[in-house]
């Protein structure tokens, strides 16, 4: 049973707060926390709040003792992540003396910030490939409870935090790894399955943030990224091994289209740029043009009239040479409450009004400039 002594709403969510609580906290430890149930209500987010244990709940309930279920799959999941980042953690240590200072657990993936500003790829096969053997060795996780001093004359991993008491929960990974920690954990490395890294970066100047999964997490994006590689070998025609240097090729070959097409459209825009269509408006002269992006880009070189308005793809593309642009898209972004922007010579309208609109707004805006 769980003893909930008050409950609340704030912002349409409901709070149930108890002393003590079944459930563990989110964020503890860097991992986490329980759902389930209390009564009927579903737990949706557990937080430790000073004493007190504060429990996101779908639904209001009245204070009282319930019976509550936690949600047990969740919690095993919890428990192969965090006992597969103790592993890869001292595999880190041993490999390439890579110290682990942060952890952090997520819903779908984990990280480990490493105190190691660069990450090979040699280096990280090797301490995945350590974590993966003890994985498979099967070896007992056991659970010691102890006094700071004796913690101390441990050879931990990490040292002791100045936030742990006088009691110290230690996980023992037989003679692999030895660290103080509060969190789920499984039994037997076994239980885990596999250990894999999907990415890694730089993070905070000197760190490698390290993203893994383990158990079924690492399953289940092997599984997607197998059907990923499949359709694409077929769209590729061509087999996993050959997938790489066929994208290379298609994109060299993309990037070579791309400069054919800017080269094009410089051409046609400087065969095009004394006969655009032209409008007088006050003592402004204005070109416009309808038609590719490329092009109306390109315009923007050569256009011999006060201002050219091109027609795109996102909206219209302003070009000036006599007055600030910046301050007439200004103007119609206000009258037509769409977004837009740029500088003295060149700027983007972003809307999808008619030409006739926006030559009425046009013309009333140029009489006043």
């Amino acid at each position: 049973m769980i003893n909930v002594k008050r409950v609340y709403e704030e912002n349409g969510n409901f709070y149930a707060l108890s002393d003590e609580s079944p459930f563990y906290p989110d964020g503890k430890g860097g991992q986490l926390g329980d759902r389930g149930k209390i009564g009927s209500a579903k737990v949706f987010k557990v937080e430790e709040r000073g004493t007190e244990i504060v429990h996101l709940l779908d639904r209001p309930i009245e204070p009282g003792e319930y019976e509550y279920s936690v949600d047990e799959s969740r919690r095993l999941d919890i428990a192969i992540q965090h006992t597969a980042q103790h592993i890869l953690s001292a595999a880190f240590l041993k490999t390439i003396q890579a110290r682990t200072i942060s952890f952090h657990m997520g819903e779908e993936f984990s990280t480990i910030d490493l105190d190691l500003p660069q990450l090979t790829i040699e280096a990280l096969e090797e301490s995945e490939s350590l974590a993966n053997k003890v994985v498979r060795s099967c070896i007992e996780v056991q659970i010691i409870h102890t006094d700071r001093e004796t913690a101390e004359k441990m050879d931990l991993r990490k040292s002791l935090s100045d936030k742990i008491g006088e009691l110290v929960r230690v996980v023992k990974i037989g003679d692999f790894d030895l660290s103080a920690c509060g969190g789920f954990h499984v039994k037997n490395t076994g239980e885990i399955g596999i250990v894999k890294v999907v990415a890694w970066e730089k993070a905070k100047g000197t760190l490698t943030r390290v993203y893994f999964l383990a158990g079924n997490r690492a399953l289940s994006d092997y599984a997607k990224r197998v059907l990923v590689l499949r359709e694409l070998s077929k769209l590729l025609t061509s087999s996993v091994d050959e997938m790489k240097e066929r994208v290379f090729g298609l994109l060299e070959k993309i990037k070579d289209q791309a400069s054919l097409i800017n080269r094009l459209a410089e051409e046609l825009a400087k065969n095009i740029c004394n006969t655009l269509p032209t409008q007088q408006m006050g003592r402004y002269r204005i070109s416009f043009y309808e038609g590719f992006d490329e092009v109306a880009n390109a315009l923007a070189k050569y256009f011999t009239t006060d201002l050219l308005i091109c027609k795109t793809s996102e909206g219209y593309q302003f070009a000036s040479k006599d007055f600030d642009c910046s301050k007439l898209i200004s103007k119609l972004k206000e009258s037509l409450s769409c977004s837009g922007g740029g500088g003295v010579k060149r700027g983007m309208l972003k809307s999808n009004v008619s030409w006739n609109e926006l030559l009425l707004l046009l013309q009333k805006e140029l009489e006043v400039m």
